[in-house]
């Protein structure tokens, strides 16, 4: 890519002819399942086996393009391990989005990975309150990371996707990167900054304190909503759709926000 992105990732996808990805998409697998490692040896959790049966995900035709795990634990509400797919034709998306309870306020992580056929990359802290009327949350969750943002952003060979949507857009938090980029630059400077979020990310649940009781409904009820609506939203589902066919992205959907659990 030669320069940021303002379009939709269909829309990228289908301009663009279909391109052997299978080897990119084990190495981001890869990524994740390093992150995953970070998250998974560090807090207490448990797999909640409620989608079990659709751990290994089919497509119409019945080839299996996907995979999904979910959990919860101390500390963590819910945590979706996944990935959908045809790494052969271009098109993969590798997820691992952890949301906190609300016994702590400590921001979520959103990490996704995928091709479309260049790589596109996420992290990001989602802040649990109204970024500019909550100065100590960012100043105390989001400020250790800012000078590694900026200096990712200074870099000519980061190159930033700006999702068309513009709740998506509205979600993201003052730190976030999303990126559009050829592999070889990904692998070069973004891939040890995600890395480094996912470490900072969870040395911050380790560390986080109770936060009253009273305050715990209010969080509960913010964090669904953007849950729910951050998936359902989401104009990337047309991917989805046609891979496996609405119902079963629904269905998907439903698990991403915790639709469906134990």
């Amino acid at each position: 890519m030669s320069e940021d992105t303002v379009r939709h990732l269909a829309d990228v996808l289908d301009s663009r002819p279909p391109v052997n990805n299978v080897e990119v998409f084990q190495y981001l697998l890869g990524v994740r399942e390093c992150a995953w490692e970070m998250v998974h040896s560090s807090l207490n959790l448990r797999e909640d086996l409620k989608c079990s049966d659709i751990r290994d995900i089919p497509d119409l035709q019945g080839s299996i393009v996907g995979n999904i795990h979910t959990y919860t634990g101390e500390r963590i509400d819910w945590i979706v391990r996944s990935w959908i797919g045809r790494p052969e034709t271009g098109f993969t998306n590798i997820h691992l989005t952890c949301w906190v309870n609300n016994e702590i306020d400590v921001p979520h992580l959103g990490f996704a990975l995928g091709t479309a056929p260049d790589v596109f990359c996420y992290v990001d802290f989602l802040p649990r309150y109204d970024p500019p009327a909550s100065f100590d949350h960012l100043n105390a969750y989001l400020e250790p990371m800012n000078e590694i943002w900026i200096e990712l952003r200074r870099n000519p060979r980061y190159k930033t996707f700006n999702p068309v949507h513009l709740y998506t857009r509205g979600v993201l938090s003052p730190i976030a990167i999303c990126g559009l980029l050829p592999f070889a630059d990904f692998k070069a400077v973004v891939e040890p900054v995600m890395l480094k979020y996912v470490e900072q990310w969870v040395k911050l649940v380790k560390q986080a304190r109770p936060i009253p009781p009273a305050e715990r409904l209010a969080l509960k009820r913010r964090d669904e909503i953007v849950r729910r609506t951050i998936v359902e939203k989401d104009p990337a589902n047309v991917l989805a759709d046609r891979m496996l066919g609405v119902p079963m992205r629904e269905r998907l959907v439903r698990i991403l926000y915790a639709g469906e659990r134990e």
